[in-house]
């Protein structure tokens, strides 16, 4: 967690935008990275670049079978686990890696509930990438390719 501050406060006195660190190293720092703009409000031109090849896909097939004045296959923001957010108790967990795999627990509050996504990695075009995510919450439990799966099978 002090690790993850300092990332915070090293780019507040860079002024530099959070994919500054691209390729990303470590699962930990790809995670920091992405997080960092749900507590500073300054937000990626790209999010497009935190993504494996094969999650960006899902994205734009999503916007391309998406009829114009619909709703795509996301209703909520999958990352944080809510269509609003008020993080806390921010925590990345260790990464357990294989064969350029990696998955990485993640767990916070959002306004106050608790949340837990596990992350699956990539290591893809020279560093770190989101593959997939579950989303492992009492009320709703959910994977993100499984959530754009679904939504194909809506428009067709």
């Amino acid at each position: 967690m002090r690790r993850f501050a300092f990332v915070l406060a090293a780019m507040a006195v860079l002024g530099a935008p959070a994919s500054f660190a691209q390729p990303f190293e470590t699962p930990q720092e790809l995670l920091e990275a992405f997080y960092e703009p749900y507590f500073s409000g300054d937000f990626p031109e790209f999010e497009a670049d935190y993504r494996s090849e094969a999650l960006n896909a899902l994205y734009e097939a999503d916007a391309e079978n998406t009829p114009e004045g619909e709703i795509g296959a996301l209703d909520f923001d999958p990352y944080v686990d809510g269509q609003d957010y008020d993080l806390a108790e921010f925590v990345i967990g260790e990464p357990v890696e294989s064969d350029g795999a990696a998955t990485v627990e993640v767990t916070f509050t959002n306004f106050g509930e608790p949340r837990h996504i596990t992350y699956e990695l990539v290591y893809e075009n020279g560093g770190w990438l989101i593959d997939d995510l579950v989303g492992e919450n009492p009320d709703f439990t959910y994977r993100l390719s499984e959530i754009f799966a679904e939504a194909a099978t809506r428009w067709q």
